[in-house]
């Protein structure tokens, strides 16, 4: 499996990028969207808006689902399985487990906001938003990484190993 990575210093939505990459067919491995900032990000709901802080991490990949080793060929199912993952995955690089799920796409830790997902499926295609706050908050029912286990990353930091705990998503 390779991962190509397209970095934007500023974009509309990681996930509207990923739509335009797919409908003009040019993925030949798969791709990370990663921008500094969004300024339309979306969420799971129309009118619900992910806002974007410099310093974050705003992403999208482009899998072939395939690669994810899991059958599920709708948004919902595979949606659960990634905030799954993307909960473990936080459990162990901040090595807490103050950290859950909040069904069906919000992770929180001690109770706020910190990170969220928006799947949308184009067979054989997964396009997998995620967003982290690493290192500010934007609402006051938020937190963020850097706050709460004094962790610093830079968002490409995260970019490759994040992937390759997705595509480690076979069920047991």
């Amino acid at each position: 499996m390779n991962l190509q990575i397209r970095h934007f210093q500023t974009v509309d939505s990681t996930n509207d990028v990923a739509l335009e990459i797919i409908a003009n067919a040019n993925i030949v491995s798969d791709l990370a969207i990663l921008a500094d900032v969004q300024t339309s990000g979306r969420g799971r709901i129309n009118d619900r808006v992910w806002i974007s802080v410099a310093g974050n991490f705003h992403c999208t990949y482009i899998i072939n689902m395939e690669h994810l080793q899991v059958h599920e060929k709708d948004a919902a199912s595979l949606n659960h399985i990634v905030v799954e993952k993307l909960v473990t995955f936080l459990k162990k690089l901040t090595n807490s487990d103050d950290i859950s799920m909040k069904l069906p796409n919000d992770i929180l830790i001690n109770g706020k906001k910190a990170a969220g997902t928006l799947i949308e499926i184009f067979y054989p295609y997964a396009v997998v938003g995620i967003g982290i706050n690493l290192a500010a908050s934007p609402l006051e029912t938020a937190t963020n990484l850097k706050d709460e286990f004094g962790i610093s990353l830079k968002p490409a930091d995260l970019v490759e190993n994040l992937y390759k705990s997705l595509c480690l998503m076979a069920r047991i």
